[in-house]
């Protein structure tokens, strides 16, 4: 087998032997020069150096035992970029968090390829001269190495250029040593990332944002007079929440009283301490849209899997410098936009209620089912503690911007709005297109205003445009409107919508009775049960519910819900649908249908009671005294029967009159 010493490939006499060549032919080369001797040993163990052979006729047969021998100029020494090495460095944070810089990385980075080759060649001089039965001079080794570290050092075209070479064996030594023991890390100067060198501690930096967070926004400069008030003794500044006065003292080191304004400005403007200070200096609005991480998601596969709620103002001014605002609910995946509900003035938790009447209204009307899921903001939702028992999921936005309805209102708004000229944009908007004319008028910018029933008839055609447009992914849904996909794309795992569960939150309540158990009026009208077995489930001598209901788009209430308490107690049907004309003449076939109705439902209730009557039985009473009589009476006694007289159970059918008369 061939070996590998120092970069050069050798062969024993052993191995030359067994490829079927004889020791007197490596002798008689060795005597001519045909090959030369790289070291020698004992039992075969002497080495032959393979780019010394010159017989043709030898080097054939080594081959075909052997195979080729690799490249015997290899240089085990050979400088390469250790690439784990760069990893290492450039994901490294020192002391106080700040990532090495670049100097430094490609510094250790060299260092480290340097360390890394002499510790392969290290093991490969090793390896092969325990072979041959000889061992390795490390002081020898040393003093070669740092020959060999130096001249990389002062090589242009090595990737070690411009490091500083080591003055002495020893120290090279220890260096090597303590890489290998504790690897890339050994490298890193224990000096580097503390605050020795800096001029401002972390101290006075602190010190410095904490001027700089106060609401009245200071600048910079401000901030360094308020700084130099404080260190010279002019003004004394205190920890608000613990009382504990600030000595200058603490916060300067000596010979570093003075600050400059280009220092003050790098520490202030900080990515990580001026992100810290940014809501206090511009409010936890602006920190959420500005700086704050934002929820990054995508689209479901299904309409009403998610409704997105929020309130919006009209672009367009009301009479009497007035906005008419807009509580909207929209689907996320088909993006259509149910009937808001409208109010001059900030919206209230009725025009919330109102929005959530028009949107599960609209789904009745086209037979969908509940959606799953309710996206909503905490302002006014937070005083609805009903939703969780409505949805599956809710969820409150911690941002406007997570909220699906904004993108909703800003395609409403620039979309099918803008088209029909609806949309005034604001005269401060960075884009040209987004920006409405200002007339001056007596020096005054005037808004035009508008009649708020045009503003809301306007809103309305819009979203109707806007349901009935092209849905804005054809690649997924080719052809489909919003609305075609609202009504043919929904989740196939939602649940049919309860509207005798759901009109408890959102329908209109009233208290009233069941009478002569069959109905109750409600809203002025009256409502029979639709099912006699909801009696069954009435409180002892208690016939009072509550009755939830809404009206349909014609103002007329169809059905209503009734409860006790928490107890369900049944559905009524408005009786107006089933009346009949009592004029047999004038009946017609729907008369007749109506009667039958009626019809049926006496019967049921007939049967009902009757059934009920059959379960309790008839009970006669007696006396203990009365049995022991009849049980001591002969059975042959023979009883008469007598006709009554007239008049003998009273006067029921007496004639009154005439005995008044008679008595006079």
């Amino acid at each position: 087998m061939y070996q590998y010493i120092d970069g050069n490939c050798a062969l024993s006499v052993n191995d030359w032997m067994a490829a079927g060549l004889t020791y007197s032919q490596f002798k008689n080369d060795s005597h001519r020069g045909y090959l030369k001797v790289m070291q020698r040993g004992i039992h075969g163990e002497t080495l032959i150096l393979v780019d010394s052979i010159r017989r043709a006729d030898r080097m054939r047969l080594i081959e075909l035992a052997y195979g080729k021998a690799k490249d015997t100029n290899t240089d085990i020494y050979a400088v390469v970029m250790d690439v784990q090495a760069r990893q290492f460095y450039t994901q490294y944070h020192q002391p106080d968090g700040m990532p090495l810089d670049a100097t430094h990385v490609n510094e250790y980075v060299a260092k480290a390829s340097l360390f890394t080759v002499m510790a392969n060649g290290l093991q490969t001089q090793r390896m092969a001269r325990a072979k041959s039965g000889k061992r390795l001079v490390m002081k020898d080794w040393y003093q070669a190495m740092l020959v060999w570290y130096t001249q990389q050092c002062t090589d242009q075209s090595s990737i070690a250029f411009g490091l500083n070479p080591y003055t002495n064996v020893r120290s090279f030594e220890r260096a090597f040593n303590d890489y290998l023991s504790n690897g890339y890390a050994a490298l890193i100067h224990c000096g580097i990332g503390n605050n020795n060198a800096r001029k401002v501690c972390k101290k006075l930096e602190n010190l410095l944002l904490a001027l700089y967070r106060t609401e009245d926004h200071p600048f910079v400069t401000r901030v360094l007079e308020l700084y130099n008030e404080f260190i010279s003794g002019k003004k004394e500044l205190y920890d608000q929440n613990t009382g504990e006065v600030f000595r200058p003292r603490d916060f300067i080191k000596p010979g570093c009283e003075t600050l400059s304004e280009s220092t003050v400005w790098n520490y202030l403007k900080d990515v990580y301490g001026n992100t810290a200070i940014f809501m206090d200096r511009n409010g936890n609005f602006e920190y959420n849209n500005s700086l704050r991480p934002k929820n990054h998601r995508h689209h479901g596969a299904y309409s009403l899997s998610k409704i997105s709620m929020d309130d919006v103002a009209l672009s367009r001014h009301a009479l009497g410098n007035k906005w008419v605002y807009k509580y909207m609910a929209t689907d996320v995946v088909s993006q259509y936009i149910f009937r808001p509900a409208y109010v001059l003035g900030k919206p209230s938790e009725d025009t919330v209620y109102q929005s959530f009447r028009n949107m599960f209204c609209e789904l009745s009307q086209m037979g969908l089912p509940m959606p799953g899921e309710l996206e909503v903001e905490h302002h006014i939702m937070s005083n609805f503690k009903w939703l969780p028992e409505m949805f599956q999921f809710v969820r409150f936005c911690q941002s406007p911007t997570e909220k699906r309805a904004e993108h909703a209102i800003r395609r409403l708004k620039y979309g099918a709005a803008k088209d029909l000229g609806q949309t005034r944009g604001r005269w401060y908007a960075k884009h040209e297109a987004y920006r409405s004319i200002r007339y001056k008028i007596n020096g005054d910018y005037p808004e035009p205003e508008f009649d708020p029933r045009r503003l809301i008839a306007d809103d309305i055609a819009a979203i109707d445009a806007h349901n009935n447009e092209l849905h804005p992914d054809q690649k997924r849904f080719p052809g489909k409107t919003r609305k075609q996909v609202l009504m043919e794309n929904y989740n196939p795992n939602l649940q049919a919508i309860d509207e005798s569960y759901l009109y408890k939150f959102i329908g209109n309540k009233t208290e009233t009775s069941i009478r002569n158990n069959d109905y109750c009026q409600v809203d002025g009208q009256r409502f029979e049960l639709k099912d006699y077995s909801s009696l069954q489930r009435l409180k002892p001598n208690n016939r009072t519910v509550t009755a939830y209901w809404l009206p349909d788009e014609e103002g007329k209430t169809q059905t209503v819900y009734l409860y006790q308490g928490d107890t369900y107690i049944g559905e009524a049907q408005n009786m107006e649908q089933f009346t009949y004309n009592e004029c047999a003449f004038e009946r017609t076939a729907e008369d007749e249908a109506k009667m039958l109705h009626q019809a049926k439902r006496a019967a049921h209730f007939d049967r009902l009671i009757k059934d009920r009557r059959q379960d309790i039985p008839k009970i006669g009473k007696m006396d203990r005294d009365t049995v022991r009589y009849i049980e001591q009476t002969p059975l042959d006694i023979v009883i008469e029967e007598h006709e009554q007289p007239v008049n003998y159970d009273g006067d029921e059918f007496a004639d009154f009159t005439s005995q008044a008369i008679n008595s006079l």
